[in-house]
């Protein structure tokens, strides 16, 4: 005789019972782990380049003024993720509609995000454009915190010779709202701060 729903359910039931579940605390100070030796090993490689550049610079005898700058960067590249949304950012408003760049700002500090408006003369993105984030070499993790609130969805423009953590964006008409809760939680968990562009 087969088996009614209401009795596969009362055995799964059971089965559950004996399952223990991890506790939400437990799973983000492994992840809070997890993110701390990256950045271990972030540090560790960028420290074991700079000891190989200056041992190569003595052995061969130049000075140091003489090595090459590495393709005009401002300062040197930083891959660590902020521990929170508390980035700055300036959001560019273009005289064509300046109401949006304010309500996005106003929406982005509602997310703790550190936003102030810009009014930067310049054409308006093309009409299906949701927007462009702009950063240097030390806002990278500060870009990428940014673009998970837009979903992946804006243009990503490197600047090398940007100095600062400020991260600039530049809202287009595609835009429509930033990423709910939900939304935020599965870019998080998804995001590579190595897939940022970053030519440095």
């Amino acid at each position: 005789m087969p088996r009614t729903v209401r009795d596969a359910l009362a055995e799964l039931a059971d089965d559950l019972q004996h399952v223990r579940i991890t506790p939400a605390a437990e799973i983000r100070a492994r992840g809070r782990r997890r993110t701390l030796r990256n950045r271990a090993a972030v540090a560790g490689s960028a420290l074991l380049v700079a000891v190989a550049a200056a041992t190569g610079t003595v052995l061969a005898g130049r000075e140091p003024s003489a090595l090459p700058v590495a393709t005009g960067c401002a300062a040197p590249v930083d891959l660590t993720l902020p521990d929170s949304f508390a980035v700055p950012v300036r959001v560019i408003d273009r005289p064509a509609d300046a109401s949006r760049a304010e309500q996005v700002a106003a929406d982005l500090r509602g997310r703790s995000v550190d936003a102030r408006v810009e009014l930067t003369a310049g054409p308006e993105l093309p009409g299906r454009a949701v927007g462009v984030i702009r950063y240097g070499p030390q806002g990278i993790g500060e870009a990428l915190m940014v673009d998970v609130l837009l979903l992946g969805q804006a243009e990503k423009v490197f600047v090398p010779a940007r100095a600062g953590e400020t991260v600039d964006l530049e809202i287009g008409p595609g835009f429509q709202q930033l990423a709910t809760r939900t939304e935020v939680n599965q870019g998080l968990a998804a995001i590579r701060v190595h897939d940022m562009p970053h030519e440095c």
